[in-house]
């Protein structure tokens, strides 16, 4: 973990960033004193949908079908692309 000043962030931010998304760690100071941390965000692996989406397909399964009125603007734009 390196250590930046305040005056050397102001002054050389561009770097500090830089760093940061290699994945630098720093500690901050001021007048000599460590006073924060600055680290990089570790990326969170994104969900798969299928288990996210497991309950809405189950729910879905059972819905019934049978006497349900089909959507008219669907049938109609169904219609239309043939």
């Amino acid at each position: 973990m390196s250590t930046v000043s305040a005056k050397q962030l102001h002054q050389e931010t561009k770097f500090v960033l830089n760093q940061l998304e290699q994945g630098e760690s720093f500690v901050l100071t001021r007048n000599g004193r460590p006073i924060g941390r600055i680290e990089p965000i570790t990326s969170k692996p994104v969900p798969d949908w299928a288990p996210i989406m497991a309950e809405v397909w189950e729910a879905q399964k059972k819905i019934k079908t049978a006497g349900r009125v089909p959507n008219p603007v669907l049938a109609e734009r169904s219609r239309r692309r043939r």
